[in-house]
């Protein structure tokens, strides 16, 4: 009778299936471990990832790079849906030449390898590659802000930002509109009070800046300050007069005028009186027209009568008269100066009056004649008995001198 031998071992059993198994599990591995010879790029893949996933080193980028120069254009970015050859790349030898150098330079060099020194294939040197241009990166820009355009009237849609569309914020009409939309005044009140005028020889009643107050006590004056606007100062009225509230003082400081017609009283600041300690008074600077020190000229305000929007209407065969001085020295004039004339109250001039600057005829040693013409044009600011402030509101020929003749070709109406 034959002899039968039962294997009662699980061990065995289970050698016997893998082996049942291993001609078709090899066939899969086989299949499994074919490489694609193209890829699709997806969204955030990278030379080094694909790289990295199909050939098993992310340092060979560089040769699946020069495999798809006709497609890639800069290698530090490709765009989704790409078809790349694969087929060929893992056989090129990895030379880090100029386009891997100049990536490298700017942080984009061959990441750190995921497998161990020991793992990678050997590679043997590579003979010196042809020159190639570096590629340069562009240069991060920042992000643009957005232009809001405005359409040219309310029919017309918002068009496409261009050259030729406005934008808000760019119209010069609309950054000088406060300035155009002032209202017409033949004469204003600052240029009023900053004109200054001829003392003509008359004692005024001057009193004396003593200095600013910190903090609002007359005790505490510095003797050697300055005063700017809204700035608290102590002054002493002159001798028997007294100042009150509410009175406006012109701080003011003079200078030698024309002979005959006593100092130039130049102001540089407005004040007014808010409150009095004896015979000092305290007062508020509400207006500047200059530097304000301790020890200047204070001056009971003139009042300031408003013009309205009249304009000065033409005058035949007005007043003639000839310039005294200039308030400042400056050897060519210019509009916003002042001059003075040796005319005034007693011969008809008012405030508003227009007055024309002529160069009158004369021969020239070595050249030709002059002829009568216009040399500028002058308003009255401000009236004394025998003389009158002016401002150049227009100049033709700024060497304007004492004794040149002037003309009134405009005035008023009462």
């Amino acid at each position: 009778m034959p002899r039968t031998t039962i294997f009662r071992s699980k061990t065995w059993l289970t050698l016997a299936l893998v082996g049942a198994a291993a001609g078709p599990l090899s066939a899969a591995v086989a299949q499994a471990s074919a490489k694609p010879t193209t890829y699709k790029v997806k969204p955030g893949d990278t030379l080094f990832s694909i790289a990295r996933q199909l050939l098993g080193d992310q340092s060979l980028w560089v040769q699946l790079y020069r495999l798809n120069t006709d497609v890639i254009d800069d290698p530090a970015h490709i765009v989704p849906g790409q078809i790349l050859k694969i087929s060929g790349a893992a056989d090129m030898k990895a030379v880090a030449g100029p386009v891997h150098r100049g990536l490298a330079a700017r942080g984009m060099g061959t990441p750190k390898a995921d497998k161990p020194a020991a793992e990678r294939p050997v590679q043997t040197p590579a003979p010196k590659p042809e020159a190639q241009p570096e590629m340069t990166l562009p240069t991060p820009q920042p992000t643009r802000p957005a232009v809001v355009v405005e359409p040219a009237d309310e029919q017309s849609p918002t068009v496409p930002d261009s050259t030729f569309t406005r934008r808000r914020g760019m119209d010069a009409r609309a950054a000088l509109r406060t300035y155009r939309e002032q209202p017409y005044r033949p004469l204003r009140r600052g240029e009023f009070f900053a004109a200054g005028y001829l003392s003509e020889g008359d004692k005024l009643p001057f009193g004396q800046l003593l200095g600013t107050v910190t903090p609002q006590q007359i005790r505490n004056l510095s003797e050697r300050s300055s005063a700017t606007l809204f700035t608290t100062v102590a002054v002493a009225p002159p001798a028997g007069a007294s100042y009150a509230v509410g009175d406006s003082l012109l701080i003011v400081q003079t200078f030698p005028g024309p002979e005959g017609y006593g100092d130039i009283v130049i102001p540089t600041g407005v004040a007014r009186v808010t409150g009095v300690n004896g015979k000092e008074a305290l007062a508020t600077v509400v207006g500047v027209f200059g530097a304000i020190r301790s020890g200047q000229l204070t001056i009971p305000a003139e009042k300031f009568v408003d013009g309205g929007t009249v304009r000065a209407q033409p005058v035949e065969k007005g007043i003639v008269g000839a310039v005294l001085s200039q308030r400042e020295t400056r050897e060519l004039k210019h509009p916003q100066n002042y001059l003075f004339i040796d005319k005034g109250k007693r011969d008809g001039v008012a405030r508003g009056d227009v007055f024309e600057v002529r160069r009158d005829p004369a021969p020239r040693v070595g050249g030709s004649s002059t002829v009568d013409e216009l040399m500028a044009v002058l308003q009255v600011v401000h009236v004394r008995e025998r003389s009158a402030t002016v401002k150049v509101i227009n100049v033709v020929s700024p060497d304007i001198s004492p004794g040149t003749r002037v003309v009134q070709v405009g005035k008023l109406p009462n």
